[in-house]
């Protein structure tokens, strides 16, 4: 190597967590990480709150998919955006993801037009959360069946500000390229380790013989002294030895491929899957620490043909007559994605939890019910255990007195590590988070 200082960049080791597993063995805590899941279009209340609040909440039937997770799922109700709602869909997606009013924007031909006045939470978190060396953020879509006729606000979901936002990769081989690509080596394969070890196991071994040869000419005393720490050094060895031996944790993983439509339906599912075991992977592997994924936009037209419909989403939550059930169904498919979400990421071993205990994720929408564009009891789930900052098991958190959804964002942030008192602007303006969440 010539003599050239050379790096590795490990993955986690059981080796370098403390005893309880619960931070590095130097005292650094593990890593926070924060994600956003968003569907656009609502959902059907009555088949979405829980009926008892509290611990051990029962599922309503939009909530049955979070059943393998469901120690990780808090839900929030009885909420409402308070950013206004000059117009459907726009104001809430804004509000929901920023926490804070949108722009009105020319129309220029469009039905409507606006952007985000503020930054989304996910890059508010990705400005304190994000390394030297990491994506500063990872963005990701399910469903192509967007609305880019009216904005940035339904177009995308990630901004930096006004008219900046952080368009989605909807190809998860284009994902996969950008993460574990050309440059990604997998720790597992990689003889780093073992040349680590190498190195660190020949200086004991030369520590050991100088204390033979000393060992000969000093006292009993002395001699005892010795033994013992030779017998600390073959201890050293010894857990060097099994440090060799990785926890299944950051691993390169195979192209999940594009998953293209097949007689012009979308794969949502097969996509979302994919995006979801690459997003967890990523975390692991600690090339970002935070994410989003758009699975389906505001006013979106995808056609969940898995569900038997037969119209496109956001036209199906206009006509669809009586109690809705073709959209409540869709509601229920839309949490069955969002829980593979959350199961990927749980999946992933991480001292002694997995790396969900370490991660924040909010799940919500653009408004309350697709039909009446309305924003009060606003549909929020936070997910996660947030580095032990929440609470687990999750609990459904019923407010009273329409309390403002900012305060779910500035739990969500504080989740993430950030150490923040306030958080939004305007009508989102919030000085309190949602303690009844928080450990």
């Amino acid at each position: 190597m010539g003599g050239a200082g050379v790096s590795f960049a490990l993955p986690p080791l059981e080796a370098m967590f403390n005893a309880n597993g619960t931070a590095h063995a130097d005292g650094t805590a593990l890593p926070r990480r924060l994600g956003i899941f968003f569907w656009g279009n609502g959902v059907k209340l009555a088949h979405w709150n829980p009926t008892t609040t509290g611990a051990n909440y029962p599922l309503n039937t939009a909530l049955m998919p979070f059943m393998p997770v469901r120690d990780y799922v808090s839900i929030v109700s009885g909420m409402t955006l308070k950013t206004g709602n000059q117009q459907g869909h726009h104001a809430g997606t804004v509000g929901i993801l920023s926490g804070n009013p949108m722009v009105v924007q020319p129309a220029n031909g469009a039905p409507f037009r606006s952007t985000f006045s503020a930054p989304s939470i996910d890059q508010v978190a990705a400005k304190v959360l994000a390394q030297p060396g990491q994506l500063k953020s990872l963005e990701t879509g399910v469903s192509t069946r967007v609305n880019g006729n009216e904005g940035t606000s339904l177009h995308y979901l990630s901004h930096n500000g006004p008219d900046s936002p952080n368009p989605p990769e909807y190809n998860a081989s284009t994902v996969f390229s950008r993460l574990f690509g050309n440059g990604f080596v997998a720790p597992n394969s990689m003889p780093v380790t073992d040349v680590t070890k190498m190195l660190r196991r020949s200086v004991l071994d030369a520590v050991a013989t100088d204390i033979t040869a000393v060992r000969a000419r000093v006292s009993a005393f002395d001699k005892a002294r010795l033994d013992q720490h030779t017998s600390n050094v073959r201890d050293l060895e010894g857990r060097l030895a099994n440090a060799t031996v990785q926890p299944a944790m950051c691993s390169k993983i195979s192209d999940p491929g594009n998953n293209p439509d097949q007689g012009g339906k979308e794969m949502v599912a097969e996509k979302a899957a994919a995006m979801s075991t690459l997003i967890a992977m990523a975390l692991a592997c600690d090339q970002t620490r935070v994410f989003s994924m758009m699975y389906s936009g505001s006013t979106a037209s995808t056609l969940f043909w898995q569900t038997m419909a037969s119209e496109g989403h956001h036209s199906m939550t206009h006509d669809e007559g009586g109690d809705q059930p073709l959209v409540a169904a869709s509601t229920v498919f839309h949490m069955q994605c969002f829980s593979q979400l959350l199961q990927s990421i749980k999946g992933i071993s991480e001292g002694a939890g997995n790396v969900l205990d370490n991660t924040v994720i909010m799940g919500s929408t653009d408004v309350a019910d697709g039909k009446a564009h309305s924003i009060t009891d606003y549909p929020l789930v936070v997910a996660g255990g947030g580095g032990g900052f929440l609470k687990h098991p999750g609990i459904h958190y019923r407010s009273t007195s329409a309390e403002n959804t900012s305060t779910v964002l500035l739990s969500v942030l504080k989740a993430a590590g950030l150490p923040l008192t306030s958080f939004g602007g305007g009508g989102g303006a919030v000085t309190s988070s949602v303690s009844a969440i928080e450990a």
